[in-house]
């Protein structure tokens, strides 16, 4: 029994080993298919991946020519098949052809230039195709046109005559000049400097006693203003003056005060502000004149008394004229700040004045 055990199991081992061999003929069968699977589509790919794209062929030869000075003004067709590259076309000369198939056979993946590119004709002989035919017979023209050109000979001038445009003296010629006037001159800016001295006119009265401090007063340049030997503002030239201060005198005391300002000046329709110095005119004091008019009464009232009363009312006489003149003084006021029209008042610049004129 022992024996036939040994037997069956060395029969099975036998048969698993047969069966693995066989499994294993067929792992390698399939490993050398699959591989020549593989091999064939790897060449296939690399030949696809080899094939030339016509496009970027095409694209980069024209890019190239174009690229080139002489060759980018001439009229050349570029066509790529499979790497085949075809030139059509015209150029100049035998140089420019072989440039081009040069730049041509340069690209990457061209394998052949086939150059059907043409050479223009010379110049010349174009010419002389297209000379005139004087040596040709001409033929008879018909009688109607003979009549015209007949008629037209006869209205036309002589032809050693000149046209009346060129028959008229060259001082009788309109000149171009005279045709097309020349462009008005632009306006200048030019700037008085500080320190400048304008001297107005005034049309305006100003006094003490009816003016208050604001009040416009009109007046004009009494003297024009030059600057580089160019009078920029003109002589009566409008301005204007403002009362900056008015003081008026008391009955008995004060003193009267006027104070302008110059403010602008008008240039051309335009007024330009200024800043410049002030004018001042005062009064007599009114407490001095109060003194001496009230003193004068008291002196002529003693003297008058001393007449009168044969000394003895001197003192009276005194005390009466002194009273008659505080009397006069409390009457009336101060002497007043008069400027009349016409009065010419000189102001210097504080700052530069920039005026614009016409030359």
């Amino acid at each position: 029994m022992q024996a036939r055990g040994a037997a069956g199991a060395r029969q099975n081992t036998q048969e698993k080993n047969t069966e693995l061999a066989m499994q294993m003929r067929k792992v390698r069968f399939a490993t050398l298919i699959l591989g020549g699977i593989l091999a064939a589509s790897g060449c296939s790919y690399f030949h696809a991946s080899q094939t030339p794209d016509d496009n970027a062929i095409t694209s980069t030869i024209q890019a190239k020519l174009f690229q080139d000075p002489i060759l980018k003004k001439e009229n050349i067709q570029v066509l790529s098949q499979k790497g085949v590259v075809v030139l059509s076309g015209t150029v100049s000369s035998d140089a420019e052809k072989s440039q081009a198939e040069q730049i041509a056979n340069g690209v990457s993946g061209v394998k052949q230039v086939i150059d059907q590119l043409s050479v223009n004709s010379s110049p010349t002989a174009g010419a002389a195709e297209g000379s005139p035919t004087s040596a040709r017979t001409e033929r008879p023209r018909p009688a109607r046109e003979r009549v015209s050109q007949t008629r037209e000979a006869q209205n036309s001038p002589p032809s050693g005559s000149a046209s009346p445009a060129a028959a008229q003296p060259p001082s009788q010629q309109p000149t171009s000049a005279e045709q097309t006037p020349p462009p008005p001159p632009q306006p200048v800016s030019i700037t008085i400097p500080a320190g400048t001295v304008l001297t107005v006119r005034t049309i305006d009265a100003v006094d003490s006693s009816k003016n208050h401090a604001g009040d416009v007063v009109r007046a004009s340049l009494a003297a024009p203003v030059a600057q580089d030997g160019q009078v920029v503002i003109p002589q009566d030239a409008n301005a204007q003056l403002r009362v900056v201060q008015v003081v008026s005198a008391g009955h008995f005391k004060g003193q009267s005060k006027v104070q302008l300002q110059l403010v602008s000046v008008s240039v051309g329709g335009v007024k330009y502000p200024v800043e410049a110095s002030s004018y001042s005119q005062q009064g007599a004091s009114r407490g001095k004149r109060s003194a001496e008019t009230i003193g004068g009464g008291a002196a002529l009232g003693a003297l008058i008394g001393a007449i009168a009363g044969h000394g003895k009312g001197a003192a009276i006489g005194a005390a009466v004229g002194a009273g008659a003149g505080t009397a006069v003084q409390g009457v009336t006021h101060g002497q007043q700040v008069v400027i009349p029209s016409e009065t010419e008042i000189r102001f210097t610049l504080r700052r530069p004045l920039t005026v614009t004129s016409n030359p």
